[in-house]
């Protein structure tokens, strides 16, 4: 069986504040966007997981989502399983929750082993904080460590360029400089209010990301490479998630294609994509 990874975009991040296990409340938005892992999965003698680009470590997402699901079903058949990666590590993107919810689901249907989604995303949500919304796959505006998720009703699709340098972001490191830095509101409501009437002119002014200004802090290069961005005729460029990946919004494909060229021959991954 081949599946798809789907990775995501946060069109909003707000900080809420800190809950008494440590971990940061936060107030998102988040959206599927079509590009994606390729996963290669059949039943075997034994788990076998294996990736194109580096050697996946015993406690990847993979691995756990196979130890969550012989909890629940001890008998659990084995798999070979094999992902070919499109997109790039620490970028905010979900990559490997991506894949988690993929092989969640698909050996779910293979096993045919049958839960509500209330218990779907509980045992998800063990695995990462961005799987339960991987495996909604759709608009939504997700709480806490991203266990509560709120479907937004839209069909609307937005063309979007992604830009990734060569480093990444140590999240922990910009949840510390979030805790000692100014902390603005951000109106998530606002933004998803945006979304649901498709208005695209006050969400480009709407939209933030409480982590960009920490990221900046951690890589000053990125910034410099959002200002990069900003020369061309983009509507809007905003760091997603908590990685280093920055999305560039343009209706016009001539824009897009003119900055994606631009970045690609910089050595950047450079690749627009559709979100929603």
């Amino acid at each position: 069986m081949k599946i798809k990874a789907q990775a995501k975009v946060n069109l909003a991040l707000d900080v809420v504040g800190i809950m008494e296990n440590g971990y940061h409340e936060l107030d998102m938005i988040m959206a599927p966007v079509s590009l994606y892992n390729e996963i290669e999965i059949h039943p075997s003698q034994q788990d076998l997981i294996t990736c194109d680009t580096m050697i996946l470590p015993k406690n990847s997402t993979i691995h756990r989502t196979l130890q969550v699901l012989k909890e629940k079903k001890p008998d659990l058949s084995h798999y070979q399983i094999h992902v070919i990666k499109h997109i790039p590590d620490q970028a905010g993107l979900a990559g490997s929750s991506a894949d988690a919810a993929a092989v969640f689901k698909a050996v779910c249907a293979m096993e045919g082993l049958s839960m509500e989604l209330d218990e779907q995303l509980k045992l998800a949500a063990r695995i990462g904080a961005d799987v339960p919304f991987c495996m909604i796959n759709r608009f939504a505006r997700v709480k806490g460590i991203g266990e509560k998720i709120e479907c937004i009703t839209t069909d609307w699709k937005l063309p979007c360029l992604l830009v990734k340098p060569s480093f990444g972001i140590s999240t922990p490191q910009a949840f510390q400089l979030w805790e000692s830095g100014d902390q603005c509101s951000i109106d998530v409501s606002q933004i998803q209010k945006c979304i649901e009437q498709k208005d695209y002119n006050s969400l480009m002014r709407a939209m933030q990301n409480a982590l960009e200004t920490p990221a900046f802090m951690l890589q000053p290069s990125l910034k410099e490479l959002k200002e990069s961005m900003e020369k061309f005729d983009l509507d809007r460029v905003m760091m997603t998630g908590s990685g280093s990946c920055l999305m560039g919004f343009s209706f016009n494909q001539e824009v897009l294609l003119q900055t994606q060229k631009y970045f690609s021959n910089q050595g950047y991954f450079s690749q627009i994509v559709t979100i929603g």
